[in-house]
């Protein structure tokens, strides 16, 4: 789990005596302050023409456990263990840390390479998934909940191996190197037993095909180790040399969190490789969406297809996603009783929508299954298979060429590509700004948008005056348009959410396209999806003690929309993609209303 400055469990410490005489007294949570996004079901997806992700395959598997073979408190990784390994020196990761609690019987400089393996009969090479926890009881053993993932997994062909940690789960700070230097060495692991003449597993593991998970602080591990992987030296000792160069194609993180550790200083980048990151809104942990941060930092500078996609289960805590960690986002009382149940998905329900999710993303990008593609592009083209409920999402791939992105600086009336200019009109609000965490410890996202404010019925305004509706418009020259490539066959895409956290109704605004003979052709946004308000949270039963914890009462989170030229070019067949010339937003369809617009582009 998370370490932040407020950590809950040091929250609820503190708060305790104030706490305690409401539990005392009664006290219940409330469903309530959900947010109705009914009418986005409405929606019709045409089905993904692939089988059920979250059902189990073809293959029949069996379990091993490897590890030291001299664990003190579990016979899987003591005298049951199938294969032993070597210890591993992660000191130079653990900083100042310079001792283990002595429960565990070794220390930094031996960290044990422990491992539960579910693995595919059958010939093989099968690729290769390593599954790491987060932050938890030290002796609450998390390696273990994530047996649901495992069996489907290996049941559709994927050797899964949820790694043991529970070592660094206890009060430090600034680890996740450490837990990303184990990650790498236990690849290493594997690829020596692949090649490695009469061992039982040589030849059967493909070591071009490679996936890590991570939750939580496991999560953000998984980036680093990602990242680690592509380095020659670690950033923060030069003097540790890397040499691993593994194939890692893809890295799904659940509910991570972000910075607590920064190679150098720095937040962390990673090129060219799939990301998915799956958040609950409903998590007392991370109660943010702190992915979205790595999200805008997953880089494509071409070659092979590769995506990023950010999917936010409204309904949906954070320690449900381990079977082992319980049903709620604390652990002991008081601080148990204050959790705010109701809304919470169930636990069997949420790891449907993991199951779903993770095992759809490495058969598309592991095995090249790419009906599964367009789950990530719109979650609602798996709404068949998820259970009912809300999902938000953000999406890129390497074909994305982005016209306004609102990252190179202050000037408005710039846009990221050359050749493009930007300008508002009878608007209420407009400027750039970051996008806000909803959390008083939170920083921005990393990511910055356009905010545009409109009021078509303004009480100032001369009523006898035709209204006045307001636009924003993006100029584009015929250089900027050949460069970005557009023609009939590309999509507009654009990431759009409401701003105002009062807001309770969806927005609607029309998109205008115009080309250099004067050809427009006009389509709602609500043809793919009206702009859902901003999605208020209630994790605490007590409305103080919310407010205590965060700042704004409902997350701001942008959903991303690609629509195909060829539903512009159905309502005006003059018109020609090819010779487009301003990419217009009128704000027409709702009276009044404030949005965050991003990542405004072409995409294949």
């Amino acid at each position: 789990m998370s370490d932040k400055k407020e950590n809950l469990k040091v929250i609820f410490r503190r708060l305790a005596p104030v706490v305690l005489l409401p539990v005392l007294l009664g006290g219940c949570g409330t469903a309530a302050h959900l947010v109705d996004m009914s009418y986005m079901r409405d929606y019709s997806m045409a089905p993904v023409a692939a089988p059920n992700p979250s059902l189990d395959g073809p293959y029949t598997y069996r379990t091993y456990f490897y590890g030291s073979g001299d664990d003190k408190h579990r016979k899987e990784y003591g005298k049951g263990v199938d294969f032993k390994t070597d210890p591993v020196n992660a000191g130079p990761f653990m900083g100042f840390f310079d001792k283990l609690d002595r429960y565990w019987g070794f220390d930094f400089k031996h960290l044990p390479l422990n491992g539960r393996v579910w693995f595919p009969d059958g010939p093989g090479p099968f690729p290769l998934v390593l599954i790491v926890h987060g932050n938890h009881a030290m002796k609450r053993f998390s390696d273990r909940g994530y047996d649901y993932l495992g069996t489907l997994l290996a049941s559709r062909g994927f050797i899964t191996v949820s790694v043991d940690e529970n070592f660094l789960n206890q009060d430090f700070a600034g680890e996740n190197d450490a837990r990303a230097f184990l990650l790498l060495e236990h690849l290493r692991v594997w690829r020596r037993w692949n090649e490695t003449e009469g061992h039982e597993f040589q030849g059967k593991v493909d070591m071009d095909r490679i996936a890590l998970i991570g939750h939580s602080r496991g999560g953000e591990a998984a980036v680093h180790a990602a990242a680690f992987n592509q380095l020659t030296r670690y950033p923060d000792d030069a003097n540790i040399q890397f040499d691993y160069g593994f194939s890692i194609r893809s890295v799904v993180a659940i509910a991570p969190c972000d910075g607590q550790y920064k190679p150098a200083g720095h937040p962390t980048t990673l090129e060219e490789v799939n990301y998915l990151v799956i958040q609950g809104g409903h998590d007392s942990d991370v109660r943010t969406f702190m992915g979205l941060w790595q999200f805008n930092r997953v880089r494509f500078t071409g070659g092979d297809f590769r995506f990023k996609s950010a999917i936010y289960v409204y309904q949906a805590n954070h320690s449900r996603f381990n079977t082992d960690w319980g049903n709620l986002d604390a652990v002991t009382a008081p601080a148990i009783w204050t959790i705010n149940e109701k809304p919470i998905l169930g636990a069997a329900k949420q790891r449907r929508v993991a199951k779903v999710l993770i095992s759809a993303f490495l058969e598309a990008t592991l095995n090249g299954k790419d009906k599964y593609l367009p789950i990530f592009a719109d979650v609602r083209n798996a709404g068949a298979w998820l259970p009912g409920g809300i999902y938000v999402n953000r999406y890129q791939d390497s074909t994305f060429r982005v016209i306004a992105g609102f990252e190179e600086d202050f000037d408005v009336t710039t846009a990221t590509i050359p050749g493009a200019e930007l300008l508002g009109e009878n608007l209420v609000t407009w400027k750039e700004a970051a996008v806000p965490s909803r959390t008083q410890d939170g920083p921005s996202r990393e990511n910055s948008a356009v905010v545009l404010e409109w009021d078509n019925k303004d009480k100032d305004k001369d009523e006898s005056m035709p209204a006045k509706v307001g636009s924003y418009t993006i100029d584009l020259s015929p250089e900027a348009v050949k460069d970005l490539g557009v023609n009939r066959d590309v999509k507009l895409a654009l990431s759009v959410a409401a701003e105002d956290v009062q807001q309770a109704e969806p927005l609607d605004l029309t998109i205008e396209l115009a080309d250099t003979d004067g050809n427009a052709s006009r389509m709602p946004l609500d043809a793919v999806g009206l702009i859902h308000p901003a999605l208020t949270i209630r994790l605490f039963k007590w409305m103080w003690l919310e407010k205590t914890l965060n700042d704004e009462p409902a997350e701001r989170l942008l959903q991303t929309y690609q629509i195909p030229m060829a539903r512009f070019i159905e309502d005006n067949a003059s018109f020609d993609p090819a010779k487009l010339r301003t990419i217009r937003f009128l704000f027409d369809r709702s009276d009044k209303g404030t949005i965050l617009l991003d990542d405004v582009g072409i995409s294949l």
